[in-house]
């Protein structure tokens, strides 16, 4: 389908009797918005819009629907996904453990005998009513004639005996260094692996990269977030299972005009730790800050900076020594003076600290050209959210903690994961906060669970919910999720609320979001998806709905 022209005068189209969220907050609901040449040109009632209808404008009734701006995920490995998106089994929405296994026996019916059938990520035992994970007879059962692996988050993977065999988890075999096989009390295997190693090890037997192939991958899965309602994502890279040569398909598929959601790059740290430094100099060296278009741009470094300073799920205790940052302070200061941004992964309170001090002791006025973020912040106190402030720095809050929050608190106790993230905090003093999902492995990459988990607290992995006074309101929610995230990649200017001038990206929703009981917001999903005045997502309900020069 065609985007409405580009002509200049009354608009392309203007979409009616609706209630039209602009995502500006405390601004009443509105009727109507009208669109012309890929921008907003008018919101209001029909009638303030009458006056940009003339014979060539399509009027379109959406029937009293919600319209919402494109939802941004402003933290997800989109990147990373996409390599074999079409080759994933997911168990995002089972709610049962038979439900989980029926999606892998559907997909042993869908493909031919000897192919890998691979869930890789986005759900925890928690979220079944069984309260288990599956068993190695269960997944032999339901896939006789294929090697399955389900991992689960980053905490373990699942292997049925042909996948053990075809990836040596057998008696005989060592699992890689930093990785685990399980084994029961007579020393034999039982399928169950741990590690980032030993997934990569498992992962690198089931999963193949073409670049063909990918890019096809890639252009399913953001048909699949179009149908979610988003219009951009902010990709955050990848240590695990990505190369520079993981970013290929995505740019294959955009110089082919076939890319249908706006992305934004962070730049990412692949190699080794003596080998960093000089990977992001090599960046900033061959890439100009903000390289690309509308749809496709380069915007900064992060997540991952230096492995040194990750502290995963904010259990790996990080001390920066002198020299790491003294490391950390030279990155930072040549990223800001030549316009990049920078979002680096902190979760506990003590390492974000740390990152803060390098950047409390920059010189003033260059911090004050920077754009800093900090991704999760999921433990951090009021005094480092203080502090974070009063930098300017922002952060960046993912649903991750819904699969996460169970094995957290059996670690660090269920208060301090009641009140994380300090959502309200954050938003009471007044910082930048984005919604997302770190996505496709850490969790969901559905952005309507995301939003139930803002406002209600609470976990899918069946972990203590996050404590009432950290709630967010669904406008709140909302607002981070579109013009919250639209900072994170550099947009606030052109996208994220529905006004006169901005780009054209919103949706249309199945179901009024703030009206519907909050249990029914995972369901929730776009039924006509724009972005730029471009149809990226045609539902059911307007399958007739055709597109004008």
């Amino acid at each position: 389908m065609r985007m409405w022209g580009s002509r200049q005068g009354p608009a392309d189209v203007v979409f009616t009797n609706a209630r039209v969220t602009t995502g500006v907050a405390g601004r009443p609901t509105q009727e109507a918005v009208a669109i012309r040449a890929g921008r907003i040109s008018g919101v209001g009632s029909h009638a303030d819009l009458s006056g940009l209808i003339d014979a060539r404008t399509d009027v379109v009734d959406l029937g009293g629907r919600r319209v919402v701006p494109g939802l941004i995920d402003s933290h997800i490995h989109f990147v990373r996904a996409g390599r074999n998106w079409v080759d994933e089994a997911r168990w995002d929405d089972a709610n049962t453990l038979a439900e989980a296994l029926d999606v892998i026996s559907r997909a042993a019916a869908a493909r031919p005998a000897g192919a890998w059938i691979v869930v890789l990520g986005g759900w925890h035992a928690g979220q079944f009513a069984e309260r288990r994970p599956p068993t190695r007879a269960e997944l032999d059962a339901v896939a006789p004639g294929h090697p399955v692996y389900a991992q689960e988050s980053y905490t373990r993977a699942f292997l049925n005996t042909r996948a053990m065999a075809a990836c040596g988890v057998t008696g005989a075999g060592a699992a890689p260094d930093g990785g685990a096989y399980e084994v029961d009390t007579t020393g034999e295997p039982t399928g169950v692996v741990t590690g980032v190693p030993a997934f990569n090890h498992c992962l690198s037997r089931a999963l193949d990269f073409d670049v063909d192939r990918s890019a096809e991958s890639t252009k399913a899965l953001v048909a699949e977030l179009a149908a979610f309602g988003l219009t951009g994502v902010v990709d955050m890279g990848g240590r695990s299972r990505m190369n520079i040569d993981a970013y290929r398909p995505l740019f294959q598929l955009h110089r082919r005009g076939e890319l249908d959601l706006r992305v934004r790059l962070f730049m990412h740290v692949f190699g080794s730790a003596d080998e960093e430094e000089g990977e992001l100099d090599a960046y900033m060296t061959y890439i100009r800050p903000g390289f690309g278009d509308d749809l496709l741009r380069v915007v900064g470094i992060g997540e991952i900076a230096s492995a040194r300073w990750y502290d995963a799920d904010g259990l790996e205790q990080v001390v920066l020594s002198p020299e790491e940052r003294e490391q950390f302070a030279r990155m930072s200061e040549r990223a800001i003076r030549l316009g990049w941004a920078m979002n680096i992964h902190g979760v506990a309170d003590p390492t974000v600290s740390q990152l803060l001090s390098v950047w409390e002791e920059l010189d003033p006025e260059l911090r004050a050209r920077a754009r800093l973020a900090i991704s999760h912040a999921d433990f951090t106190t009021p005094e480092t959210l203080e502090r974070m402030r009063a930098l300017g720095v922002g952060v960046t809050v993912q649903h991750w903690m819904t699969v996460g929050a169970g094995d957290l608190a059996q670690v660090l106790g269920e208060q301090p994961v009641r009140q994380a993230p300090p959502l309200r905090t954050m938003l009471d003093l007044g910082m930048k906060v984005g919604a997302g999902t770190d996505a496709m492995v850490a969790a969901s990459a559905n952005p309507w669970h995301a939003l139930h988990w803002l406002v209600t607290g609470v976990n899918r992995g069946r972990g203590p919910s996050r404590d009432a006074t950290q709630l967010l309101t669904r406008e709140e929610a909302l607002i981070a999720y579109t013009a919250g995230s639209s900072w994170f990649g550099g947009d606030e200017t052109s996208a994220g609320t529905l006004e006169p001038g901005k780009l054209a990206d919103l949706a249309v929703l199945s179901a009024d979001y703030f009206e519907v009981a909050d249990d029914d917001i995972p369901a929730i999903r776009s039924e006509l998806t724009l972005v730029g005045g471009r149809p990226t997502h045609v539902g059911a309900a307007f399958a007739g709905l055709t597109a004008q020069d």
